[in-house]
């Protein structure tokens, strides 16, 4: 029997990755999409052969579905997977899965206390690099993980819309790109507990009038005209846990500085460490220190992502990015943020 799935909202990571995902899937019927703008919702029904809505209510009201992804801004996360949880469908949200962690805490409860399943977009997790590197720390290979760094920093990249207006995203590049290293750096450390946040949030580059650089650009026509910026360029953290790790992030959209978009994670444990982007492993043979460069063969996780998802669906089991942790995720997130604002310690 074929998953009836409905996709709320057809903006760039609709289109980018869940929806050819979901139409390809052998097990999957991809059955109607819906979007506050719905022009845009029309022309993705005719290009996908699904029906069309002009709100996820309207949809879930005529549809059968099993299933829905949710890909709208982020403000309107959890409302929306707290809707379909009440419908009882499983539910895919982007990333982040909450604007803060009073939001995130009320979805994840509602998961916990329901026989539905919510996981949350982390796709780099379904890597194949990443999967291999987890797979070490995992298995103890590289000792315990005391600290972990990790980046994403782009030059000049802010991306158009309603990104950068905290009404809708909640934050600058920390809560688009930022959560992505922060997720995989402390899954892959073994998601501690976190204790403390020291952050701080800058603004010193954008907006700017840097000529030659071609700029990402929602689909959304919100806050284009109105060229709202009231978020961070660039974000950095330092990180405990009741462990005795330590994790440090910085993401960027714009800085003064070489550009380094490439997910970069390094894992420094008592038996060893490893990295991404070069996938690396550091250890000693025979006493001496080494290096051994890695190779995986590449895979479209975005497609894994997806079909982990209806697996998960299918039999029942627990997503490997599920609510709960996409809960601690945003409530670094959130820390980092009244750190800078008050700018002392927050403990967790």
């Amino acid at each position: 029997m074929s998953i009836r799935v409905g996709v709320i909202g057809t903006g760039s990571i609709a289109h980018m990755f869940h929806l050819k995902h979901y139409k390809d899937h052998p097990d999957v019927e991809l059955a109607a999409v819906a979007d506050i703008d719905k022009d845009r919702a029309d022309k993705t029904a005719a290009q996908y052969g699904t029906a069309s809505y002009a709100s996820a209510e309207e949809m879930l009201n005529a549809e059968r579905l099993d299933a829905v992804s949710v890909c709208t801004f982020n403000d309107s996360h959890v409302a929306l997977s707290l809707l379909a949880l009440e419908r009882g469908l499983d539910v895919l949200v982007e990333k982040p899965m909450a604007m803060n962690r009073d939001e995130a805490a009320r979805l994840r409860d509602k998961a916990a206390g329901s026989d539905r399943l919510v996981m949350v977009g982390m796709s780099h997790r379904y890597r194949a690099d990443v999967q291999a590197l987890q797979g070490m720390v995992a298995s103890g290979g590289l000792g315990s993980i005391y600290y972990a760094k990790t980046k994403i920093l782009r030059q000049r990249g802010v991306p158009e819309g309603w990104f950068t207006d905290s009404r809708y995203s909640g934050g600058g590049p920390l809560m688009d790109i930022g959560v992505h290293v922060l997720d995989l750096a402390w899954w892959m450390m073994g998601c501690p507990q976190p204790e403390s946040v020291t952050g701080k949030l800058f603004r010193k580059i954008a907006p700017y009038t840097t000529k030659g650089i071609a700029a990402y650009t929602a689909h959304s026509d919100i806050n284009k005209s109105e060229g709202v910026y009231d978020v961070e360029d660039l974000g950095t953290a330092f990180i405990t846990f009741t462990n005795g790790a330590v994790l440090t992030v910085e993401a960027s959209w714009a800085v003064n500085g070489s550009q380094d978009d490439a997910v970069k994670v390094e894992l420094y444990g008592t038996g060893g460490g490893g990295s991404l982007e070069p996938l690396s492993i550091f250890t000693e043979v025979n006493g001496f220190p080494v290096e051994h460069k890695l190779s995986v063969p590449s895979v479209d996780y975005y497609k894994a992502e997806i079909a982990h998802f209806i697996d998960c669906v299918k039999t029942r089991r627990q997503p490997l990015s599920d609510a709960a942790q996409g809960c601690e995720v945003v409530g670094m997130l959130e820390a980092i943020r009244l750190s800078s604002e008050s700018g002392e310690l927050i403990r967790l």
